[in-house]
């Protein structure tokens, strides 16, 4: 494995560029699945950063699927590169992944956009949905680390998804959530386990249609959602 290491773009932030580095040298075969990387000391050398964004930058690569953290051995570029891994959206989402605020507005917007459609086809099955949900709630324990916690709420949310059948929505949905996901674990702590479920709750009664869909009623519903869960 040989790591071509390039120059760092002070116009984007630090932890990105060093995402589309370990990128690029996938693209060209520098990096080769199973290949073993540099340490978090080692890179901070070579490119001359502090450790802070070499870090972030590693939890974003592990969070979509790129990097896999060996106790004991090392970081490795993972044998199994989802489809997602090298998807050029969720590169150039990145970009952006310093700006949080905008990103969760944009998943607030997109998730009433995933609701309409299901609602407007009277034919969309919500039955997945439904198991989903039900087995959240016997799921959902204070036992639970963030991560696995953050992973529970996410299978909610491909759900619905997937229920709108449309490949072109569902590829949008799963970089935006695999985009998010990192700071959806930061967030999440047992004490808001109820409020994800309510949350959910809510969403599953709009698909059944015991509560009337208003788009600007729904999105004030999650903005005063997302505010209690970083409190």
């Amino acid at each position: 494995m040989t790591l071509s290491i390039g120059r760092i773009n002070l116009g984007r932030t630090i932890s990105s560029e060093i995402v589309l580095m370990i990128k690029d040298n996938l693209l060209n075969g520098s990096l080769q699945p199973g290949d073993k990387l540099p340490t978090e000391k080692e890179l901070m050398e070579q490119l001359g950063v502090s450790r802070t964004p070499v870090r972030e930058a590693i939890k974003i690569l592990e969070a979509i699927g790129v990097i896999q953290i060996r106790r004991g051995e090392g970081m490795f570029i993972t044998n199994n590169l989802s489809h997602l891994a090298l998807n050029p959206l969720i590169f150039s989402l990145i970009m952006h992944s310093n700006n949080i605020e905008k990103l969760i507005e944009f998943r607030q917007h997109f998730e009433v956009l995933l609701m309409n459609m299901i609602i407007t086809d009277g034919k969309k099955n919500i039955n997945r949905i439904e198991e989903v949900y039900q087995s959240q709630v016997e799921r959902m324990n204070a036992k639970l680390s963030p991560e696995e916690l953050a992973e529970i709420d996410l299978e909610f949310h491909y759900a619905v998804l997937e229920t709108t059948n449309n490949p072109f929505v569902i590829e949008i949905g799963k970089t935006i959530y695999e985009i998010i996901k990192p700071n959806m674990i930061h967030f999440k702590h047992s004490r808001n386990i109820e409020r994800t479920l309510q949350t959910h709750k809510y969403y599953l009664e709009l698909l059944r249609g015991n509560i009337e869909f208003n788009s600007k009623t729904v999105v004030e519903h999650m903005i005063k959602n997302n505010q209690e869960m970083v409190k």
